[in-house]
């Protein structure tokens, strides 16, 4: 599929493609003005964040290879003004205070993923409206 080099980006990263095609549905309606980029594992995210300005960046925790907390980390030290949305079916007070800790703007667990999403991504576009 072709992407419009010209838009902002949202990158979704999740091994689980039925998860990615559902979230990609959600972002067309909630940012028809940005370009939605789905992959199916960290690397590929940060491929495309070091070509594109990429305001928001929503991953999963569990993934083969770099987990989202690694994935964080990593977009965090190359774009420190991205937002990271961390989605996690594993849950816990320990690994919400890790993400915390790795700078994750909003941790989700997977039960509340969509019932909250809309009003995090709303926020967060408009934040990254502001600072540009």
């Amino acid at each position: 599929m072709e992407h419009n080099t010209q838009l902002p980006v949202i990158v979704i990263v999740d091994d689980a493609p039925e998860m990615l095609v559902l979230l990609k549905h959600l972002m067309r309606h909630l940012a028809p003005t940005y370009d939605i980029i789905t992959v199916i594992d960290a690397q590929s995210a940060l491929r495309h964040l070091a070509q594109r300005t990429v305001p928001l960046v929503i991953t999963d925790y569990m993934m083969p290879g770099m987990d989202g907390l690694q994935l964080t980390a990593a977009v965090k030290a190359a774009s420190p003004t991205t937002h990271v949305i961390l989605a996690t079916g594993y849950s816990s007070a320990e690994l919400e205070q890790r993400a915390r800790e790795q700078q994750v703007d909003t941790f989700l667990p997977k039960a509340d993923l969509f019932d909250r999403l809309e009003g995090v991504v709303r926020n967060v576009l408009q934040l990254a409206s502001a600072q540009e």
